[in-house]
């Protein structure tokens, strides 16, 4: 993960991430909420219930999606946002890859006090 975002793990065999390509039938912000699933091991469609977590908390879909998917180039566009429920959930877009990394409390306690 990048660098910038400070509640990413260094990159180490602990942690958890998921890796994603994403397409016209499936957005980025579905992408995020499948990957986050597969991370927990939860049904996406029971992850609001079972995980406390709705993206819409944490971003706008329909900006994110418009952003990453109707931007002219966006091979170079680059989007890294950090979803803090019960844990942090490290999220990179890039193009139409996405990676999705759930960060220790840890790393995400010292970044936030």
């Amino acid at each position: 993960m990048s660098s910038t975002n400070s509640n990413c793990s260094d990159g180490s065999d602990s942690t958890i991430r998921v890796e994603h390509q994403y397409d016209g039938d499936t957005p980025p912000s579905i992408a995020i909420v499948r990957a986050i699933a597969v991370i927990e091991d939860v049904d996406p469609m029971d992850s609001p219930a079972e995980l406390g977590l709705t993206l819409f908390d944490h971003v706008d879909p329909t900006a994110l999606d418009r952003l990453v998917a109707e931007t002219p180039g966006r091979s170079t566009v680059t989007v890294d946002l950090t979803i803090h429920t019960d844990h942090y959930y490290c999220v990179r877009i890039r193009g139409n890859h996405l990676i999705v990394e759930k960060a220790s409390s840890n790393s995400g306690e010292s970044a936030t006090d």
